[in-house]
């Protein structure tokens, strides 16, 4: 008996190559579409190399230093790095942890939450200040005014210079104040909802886009929108003018976390490896040529 010819799989092979690479251009179109990423040239400046966690940055206004938290004699400190190199210097150094330091008008002193209040020091060391009863850490507005949260008669309000502007829903958290940068509005998380406080009036306002799990955020200098981080240390840009259009900025295996921004648009991060290799090692580190 004579055996039939064996049927080549080349054209097989072929038409499933060309069906996955058109399925792959076709994902590739879509996502650019959805994401709208302008094309860029993106570099990223590493600003500090401790040991261990370095969290929460807060670029002066001035644009020369970023003060961050990290670890010192088993408690959490505030340091300050210059900007254009050289060694961080600890700040704080009683026994006590302190969180997000935000920087004075005039770039010369810090504030910070611990123990319960905000205190004030100078941005080179110094003498602090207890400044009111907290809890949470607070903001400065350009002007310098104080926004924090305080616990009145067993309620959270929305403080601003010790005069109560908004009663808060009670049994939320509530964390990450900021002023905009017109001064007029003040944003928080509640949980973890970014929430919008207009200081003229009315209740305070979800954010278009601001609804998923918000690790932290910041204002772009223009008013134009906001920058947040997720959970899952993604970054995003929440325009104000458009709920659908909010835009993914970093993608990859590293996490970017509360983010700040500078008076030139540069943004900093914290930013930490996914991978349990870089779990304990966190570093602050600096945007520059990013779009959104």
């Amino acid at each position: 008996m004579t055996a039939s010819p064996r049927r080549s799989k080349v054209p097989w092979a072929l038409a499933v190559t060309v069906g996955l690479c058109s399925g792959l251009a076709g994902y590739v179109i879509h996502a650019a579409r959805v994401n709208r990423i302008p094309k860029q040239v993106v570099t990223v400046k590493r600003l500090t190399d401790t040991p261990g966690f370095e969290e929460t940055p807060a670029i002066s206004p001035d644009g020369k230093a970023v003060a961050f938290v990290a670890a010192s004699g088993g408690r959490r400190q505030i340091w300050v790095a210059p900007v254009d190199g050289g060694a961080p210097r600890v700040v704080t150094k009683d026994d006590a942890d302190h969180f997000d330091p935000r920087w004075s008008p005039d770039s010369g002193r810090l504030i910070y939450f611990s123990a319960g209040a905000i205190w004030e020091i100078p941005a080179m060391g110094g003498e602090a200040r207890r400044l009111v009863d907290a809890v949470a850490p607070g903001d400065l507005s350009h002007d310098g005014k104080l926004a924090f949260f305080q616990l009145r008669n067993g309620a959270a309000e929305l403080m601003v210079d010790g005069r109560a502007i908004r009663k808060l829903a009670g049994g939320d958290v509530y964390s990450n104040v900021r002023w905009a940068p017109d001064d007029k509005k003040i944003s928080y998380l509640q949980n973890t909802n970014l929430m919008v406080a207009d200081l003229s009036g009315g209740e305070p306002v979800r954010a278009a886009g601001g609804d998923g799990v918000i690790q932290g955020f910041t204002w772009v200098l223009d008013n134009s929108g906001l920058i947040v981080s997720t959970r899952g240390g993604e970054l995003w840009f929440i325009p104000r003018s458009d709920r659908n259009s909010r835009t993914q900025l970093t993608f990859g295996e590293l996490a970017y976390e509360s983010p700040d921004i500078t008076p030139g648009g540069i943004l900093v991060v914290s930013r930490r490896s996914l991978y349990a290799s870089g779990a304990g090692q966190s570093d602050i580190v600096m945007f520059s040529g990013l779009k959104w």
